[in-house]
C-alpha cells in the first residue's frame, strides 16, 4: 500500500487553521460590531420618537403667536464733515420692527397665556455683504428714525421688565403681563460706506433711503435675514421659545415701491405667523 505524503512549503507545514481561525474572529467582531450599532440606532430612535410625542403632548394647542409684524426700513447718515461745497458722511441702513403677539385673551387673561418673564437671545445675521449689523431695543417715541442708542444695542440677551398694570416706560425694555403692548427693535447695518463724499449741493440732501441711491449703494449688497429667539415664560412656569427669521425688507418687486424713495413700510398680518412652542 502507498503511504500517505505530507507536502512541506518553505519548510513548514500547510495548516489552514490559523487562517480559519482569524476569519472566525473578523466575522465575530463585525457581527458583534452591527449588533452594537443596531441596538444603540433602535435605542436612539425610540428615544427620538418620545421626545416627538412629548413635543406633540405640550403643544396640543396654540397659546403665544406672532400675528402682526410692522417693519418701517429707511436710511440715515453720520456728518463727519460739512462745507458749502461737499457732504462727507458715514452712511448706515435701519429697521424698526414691531411684533405683536396673540396670547388668545379674548375671553380672559390666566396663567396659562400671561407673561412671568421674557427676554430675547441668540441673535443671528446672514446674507450681509456691506456694513455692521446690530439688533437693539427701541423706544416707541423714536420709531421710524434712526435712534443709533449703544446701549440699547443687545449684546447676548434682551430682558424684558413685565408689568402687570400701571404706565410702561417706554424708554426700557418693559411689556405688559397680557401682551397688549408689541415688541420694538431696531435692525441697524451700520457704515454701509464711510466718509462718502457727496460733492452735488444742487439739491437738499435728505437723511432717508435717498441715501443709499446717491451714493452708490446696491439694494442687493444690504440684503439680510435677521434672526432671533424670543422666549416667554408663563405664571404656570411654562417655557415657550418662537424661532424668528425675518428678510430686512428693501424693496417691493411687484410695486416697484423701494426704500430708494426714502423710505418703505411692510406689514405682515397672518394668524399664526411665527408660533411659539412650549419646550417645558
Amino acid at each position: 500500500m502507498r503511504k500517505k505524503t505530507t507536502v512541506i512549503v518553505n519548510g513548514k507545514k500547510n495548516d489552514n487553521t490559523r487562517v480559519k481561525i482569524v476569519a472566525v474572529i473578523i466575522l465575530i467582531i463585525v457581527f458583534l460590531t452591527m449588533l452594537v450599532f443596531t441596538i444603540l440606532s433602535e435605542i436612539t430612535n425610540n428615544k427620538f420618537a418620545l421626545e416627538i410625542d412629548e413635543f406633540s403632548k405640550l403643544n396640543s394647542k396654540t397659546v403665544f403667536s406672532i400675528d402682526k409684524i410692522y417693519m418701517y426700513n429707511s436710511a440715515d447718515a453720520d456728518s463727519n464733515e460739512e462745507n458749502r461745497a461737499i457732504w462727507n458722511i458715514n452712511v448706515h441702513q435701519f429697521t424698526d420692527i414691531a411684533l405683536y403677539i396673540n396670547n388668545r385673551s379674548e375671553s380672559n387673561v390666566n396663567y396659562e397665556n400671561s407673561i412671568k418673564e421674557m427676554y430675547i437671545d441668540n441673535i443671528r445675521f446672514s446674507g450681509l455683504e456691506k456694513g455692521t449689523p446690530t439688533l437693539a431695543f427701541e423706544n416707541v417715541q423714536n420709531f421710524g428714525k434712526f435712534s443709533n442708542i449703544e446701549e440699547n444695542v443687545i449684546k447676548d440677551r434682551l430682558e424684558y421688565t413685565v408689568i402687570n398694570d400701571g404706565n410702561i416706560d417706554y424708554s426700557k425694555p418693559q411689556i405688559y403681563a397680557d401682551c397688549s403692548n408689541p415688541i420694538l427693535l431696531e435692525y441697524a447695518n451700520k457704515n454701509i460706506k464711510e466718509h462718502e463724499i457727496i460733492s452735488d449741493i444742487s439739491q437738499e440732501l435728505k437723511f432717508n433711503g435717498e441715501l443709499l441711491r446717491k451714493t452708490g449703494v446696491f439694494l442687493d449688497s444690504i440684503e439680510c435675514i435677521l434672526a432671533f429667539d424670543i422666549t416667554i415664560i408663563n405664571n404656570y412656569n411654562q417655557k415657550f421659545i418662537a424661532n424668528v427669521y425675518l428678510d430686512i425688507p428693501l424693496e417691493d418687486t411687484q410695486t416697484g415701491d423701494t426704500i430708494y424713495n426714502g423710505k418703505y413700510i411692510k406689514k405682515i398680518d397672518n394668524t399664526n405667523q411665527i408660533k411659539f412652542f412650549r419646550v417645558e
